[in-house]
């Protein structure tokens, strides 16, 4: 009884600290298992739990700088009497997870980076919280994010191995040896606590802070170069029989994200347009877009707009779309041509309206949709549309004056 009564509870940061990772590590390995090995998972919330998962992974390793911090100025509790065997088997156990809180959370880390999909890390899913990619060189990333995944993977089933050693370690020093083990670790109940050090709490809450300070204003820094603006010259220079009203006209898409349809916005473009409906055989229309002024309302999508797998504005900074062949449909009309976009060429058919008002003012309305995976727009982050749409839906909405007199 004497040797139970000695034994003490652990300080309560100590005890905060233990239970908020343990609680994250087991939601990581339960999101991880589902989002990769279970079929079932609907493609979006797969996504959403990736997201999810990186933000805790990050947070185990936060919490874990600071659990180790806290370790260097408290002392823990001895153990309760046991044998040697199971004091240096306790022992092995508690080294083998401060590592893996440490390398698990890492590999992942390693992995996101890696990626050749090149997602954003938003803790929390906020635009304002970017965590930055480690620097890995482009020749590595492949061995790299092969190496890691493997490592992040196995470590994980690790990770729940030692955690069944531990619990069943715990119930057997509870129950059969009737000696405490859970209540050193619970807040409340009859064991005295270790005490806490104001510097253990003010060093481990500074570290804490910096090291997820630090990779915010690091994302926040680093920044990207921006991209000139395409030379949309040619366009503007040639003639056209109609004068558009930008500030009236519009030129906008759609993409459906994980289900639900996302705006995107295209800020410099111009049009060179012959039409008459009266004589639609020599009717043409090209439309010229500076690919660097091409947005999308999604932050994990954004980033990679320009890039490789993306638009390739540094190579290819014109989109165009030429219209050669018009004919009607009803009160409607039908354009087709030819979209290129980073160099890939691909018909395009548009449908539109067409309205004049008694000044002569035409309003002209319409849709089109292209096929993305047919342009090789998000080929490494998304090739099979699970999440990004393989169709983006293009409108506009046009209103233009005769640029001569009118017939």
């Amino acid at each position: 009884m004497s040797a139970t009564h000695s034994v003490r509870a652990y300080s309560m940061g100590a005890m905060i600290l233990h239970w908020l990772i343990a609680a994250l590590i087991l939601t990581q390995l339960a999101m991880g298992f589902l989002m990769s090995r279970v079929e079932s998972v609907p493609d979006t919330l797969r996504f959403a739990m990736f997201q999810w998962h990186k933000t805790f992974g990050i947070a185990v390793l936060t919490l874990t700088i600071a659990r180790i911090a806290w370790r260097l100025f408290h002392t823990p509790p001895a153990h309760a009497p046991m044998r040697r065997a199971e004091q240096v088997a306790a022992s092995i156990v508690h080294a083998l997870f401060y590592a893996l809180m440490l390398v698990v959370p890492l590999t992942g880390w390693l992995l996101v980076s890696a990626s050749s999909t090149g997602i954003p890390t938003l803790l929390f899913l906020s635009d304002t919280l970017v965590w930055p990619h480690l620097p890995i060189p482009v020749w590595m990333r492949a061995t790299v994010e092969a190496a890691s995944e493997n490592a992040h993977v196995i470590l994980a089933y690790g990770f729940g191995l030692l955690l069944v050693l531990h619990v069943a370690g715990a119930l057997k020093h509870s129950v059969i040896d009737r000696m405490p083990s859970f209540s050193r670790m619970i807040p409340v109940g009859w064991l005295r606590r270790m005490p806490s050090s104001a510097i253990g709490v003010l060093v481990s809450v500074v570290l804490a802070l910096c090291f997820i300070g630090g990779g915010l204003l690091i994302s926040r820094t680093g920044g990207t170069a921006s991209v000139n603006a395409a030379d949309l010259g040619s366009t503007e220079a040639s003639p056209s029989s109609w004068v558009i009203d930008k500030t009236k006209s519009a030129l906008t898409y759609t993409i459906n994200f994980s289900g639900t349809p996302t705006a995107g916005t295209i800020g410099k473009w111009d049009a060179f347009i012959e039409f008459d409906p009266d004589n639609l055989g020599a009717a043409k229309a090209r439309i010229a877009i500076d690919a660097a002024s091409i947005d999308f309302d999604n932050s994990f999508v954004r980033p990679n707009i320009g890039g490789d797998d993306g638009l390739q504005t540094a190579t290819h900074p014109l989109v165009e779309v030429v219209l050669d062949h018009f004919e009607t449909a009803g009160e409607a009309y039908f354009g087709k041509g030819n979209a290129l976009v980073r160099g890939v060429t691909v018909p395009v058919s548009v449908p539109f309206t067409m309205h004049r008002d008694g000044a002569g003012r035409a309003i002209v309305a319409g849709t089109a949709e292209l096929d993305r995976l047919a342009l090789g727009l998000g080929l490494q982050n998304d090739g099979k549309g699970e999440w990004l749409d393989k169709v983006i839906r293009v409108t506009f909405k046009l209103e233009a004056t005769p640029s001569g007199p009118t017939s």
